[in-house]
């Protein structure tokens, strides 16, 4: 993936941890120790509230959505090929296996944290916040892969499956018992990736606010997490 290519600024000697993120003031700024620690609490509350609490669920939401519209485009469209006697059986085939592949990849996005990795402030009244989202690295994930694992554990071939309608239920729920183990197995041996994004905020009238408004922000979120920063 891409990396993110991001802006460089002098920071002073304030930088510090904390809660879990580092604090740096610009080199030049003029801002007190007491402000900082403020600033940056309030600072926190607003992306939380605004960004992460709402980024999660609608993320999450948005994903599943698009995932079943593909399957059910994608599977109407597989269907159209099939013959007349095989169309019920297929279509159950399809339907236990997109099922399958859903659970285990949402269950894949459930786990996705985003948190503050660091806090800049570039201006007294004006910040850049690091967003740092954590999650299992699919990118190289093998789907047709495991199927074929599957359909060998099953002792299925796919001469068989060209007669998918005789086959037993029985078989074909090993299959699905197999399929589903093989999913978890290789999602678990997966490795963790760190991708990351920025949002500034500014204080106006006293106030912490995100410069932009929440899905100007969000786009720009999903168009960071799109890269990866090494």
């Amino acid at each position: 993936m891409k990396k993110i290519l991001l802006e460089l600024f002098i920071l002073g000697t304030l930088g510090m941890a904390q809660s879990n993120y580092e604090v740096y003031v610009k080199s030049g700024v003029k801002i007190s120790q007491s402000e900082v620690d403020k600033d940056s609490k309030e600072i926190t509350n607003l992306v939380n509230k605004e960004i992460i609490e709402r980024y999660v669920p609608e993320g999450k939401k948005i994903s599943k959505k698009l995932y079943q519209e593909y399957i059910k485009k994608s599977s109407t469209e597989l269907l159209e090929n099939i013959p007349k006697r095989q169309k019920q059986a297929a279509k159950e085939y399809f339907d236990k296996t997109s099922k399958i592949i859903e659970n285990n990849f949402l269950n894949v996005i459930d786990n996705l944290t985003i948190l503050i990795s660091e806090i800049s402030f570039l201006e007294k009244n004006k910040a850049k916040v690091r967003l740092v989202s954590n999650s299992k690295d699919i990118d190289d994930f093998d789907t047709d892969e495991i199927l074929d694992e599957a359909f060998e554990k099953a002792n299925i071939s796919y001469k068989e499956m060209d007669n998918i309608e005789k086959m037993s239920k029985a078989k074909l729920d090993n299959f699905y018992k197999y399929l589903d183990e093989k999913f978890k197995e290789k999602l678990n041996d997966l490795d963790y990736v760190e991708t990351y994004s920025e949002i500034e905020v500014k204080k106006i009238n006293g106030k912490w606010e995100l410069e932009y408004d929440f899905n100007t922000s969000l786009n720009e979120i999903m168009n960071g997490f799109n890269t990866n920063d090494d």
